[in-house]
């Protein structure tokens, strides 16, 4: 029995769509755009059964490189997620300040996060 259940969440995390958003922002637009990305997240993951993460840092040696990690329930939640309101928002209002844009389909190894760090934000 116990196997049945491990090969469940197995079948389940293969399911999943996982991708790494490699972005290069604007100087000028830097700030404007941490903003918008953070609020984008914060909505996403708050509103949308199918995304189970979406977290994003900076390199502090050059700030304009900007890393999202994203997990996905399946492609379904990746598909239904590109049509949300707050997805069109955060795309169109960033259209300006985004020099180059990377997507980068990747498989996961580990992914283990503490669930003592996940706090919940209203």
């Amino acid at each position: 029995m116990l196997n049945l259940g491990l090969n469940s969440a197995v079948a389940q995390q293969g399911e999943r769509k996982v991708r790494i958003a490699r972005i290069e922002i604007y100087p000028a637009y830097l700030d404007e755009y941490k903003a918008a990305l953070a609020e984008h997240a914060k909505t996403a993951v708050k509103v949308e059964p199918g995304v189970l993460a979406l977290q994003a840092v900076y390199d502090k040696a050059n700030p304009t490189k900007v890393t999202v990690f994203e997990v996905y329930a399946n492609e379904a939640a990746y598909q239904a997620h590109l049509q949300t309101v707050h997805f069109l928002k955060y795309k169109s209002g960033t259209l300006k300040m985004v020099k180059s844009l990377e997507l980068v389909e990747v498989a996961p190894i580990a992914m283990e996060i503490k669930p003592a760090l996940i706090e919940n934000k209203d």
